[in-house]
């Protein structure tokens, strides 16, 4: 199966899903917390930033403007209509444009699952760097190995470092981090039964081979052996 024979059912998953990464609501809500900004005028800068969610929140939770960078113009598109539907479509902008060529800085930078951007964790870390102010924070959600991958998860995921790797890559781009933690597999089960749950709905024999080939890939794969982690930096 092509990539584009994939495009629907990777639509169709996401739709069902209000964050398209193992993310509880408690998580959300800590995390929110956690970026409260430390001086007054900050503006938010989500870059991969799906249908809008994670910005919409902080923006809503702290007082902020902000903008949301998304390449696929369906969904960002979908992110306008949430922001409208909250009141926020006169401070909150979303641009459907190539995060990667993305040059103005924020003070509240989000960049979660969408280090591939740029190429991997290090290379978008070396990029987050120089659009996250000085004093402000960097929220950077990436995958990692919690334990030794067989041949067909690496295959699947490729090199990916351990969390202790993850925060050293953070380190290496000039980034302190203020807060390191991963996400519970309660929270990786959830996400990986929601995810499939979009794509059964579609109701087809082909719809259904494929979100079997996904739980067989999760369950037999790489359930606690892909790690998710989420990382708060701020530049040094």
């Amino acid at each position: 199966m092509t990539d584009q024979d994939r495009k629907p059912y990777f639509a169709a998953a996401a739709a069902a899903l209000t964050f398209n990464v193992p993310l509880s609501e408690a998580r959300v809500a800590d995390l929110t917390r956690r970026l409260a900004p430390t001086a007054a005028g900050w503006r938010a800068l989500d870059l991969g930033c799906g249908n809008g969610e994670m910005l919409l929140r902080l923006c809503t939770a702290h007082g902020l403007a902000g903008d949301g960078v998304e390449r696929d113009a369906d969904v960002a598109r979908r992110a306008r209509s949430y922001a409208s539907e909250r009141g926020l479509a006169d401070r909150v902008t979303f641009h459907a444009v190539d995060a990667a060529t993305w040059d103005r800085p924020a003070d509240l930078v989000v960049n979660v699952g969408a280090g591939h951007v740029w190429g991997g964790a290090a290379q978008a870390l070396t990029a987050l760097h120089r659009l996250t102010a000085p004093g402000g924070k960097l929220l950077f959600a990436d995958g990692f190995y919690q334990s030794s991958p067989g041949d067909r998860v690496r295959e699947t995921f490729g090199d990916l470092p351990d969390l202790a790797g993850l925060a050293q890559l953070a380190v290496d781009a000039g980034f302190r981090p203020l807060h390191i933690g991963a996400s519970t597999l309660a929270e990786w089960d959830d996400f990986e039964s929601d995810w499939r749950a979009g794509i059964e709905r579609l109701g087809t024999p082909d719809a259904w081979a494929f979100a079997d080939q996904r739980r067989d890939e999760y369950l037999a794969g790489y359930r606690e052996v892909v790690g998710f982690g989420w990382l708060i930096l701020t530049p040094a």
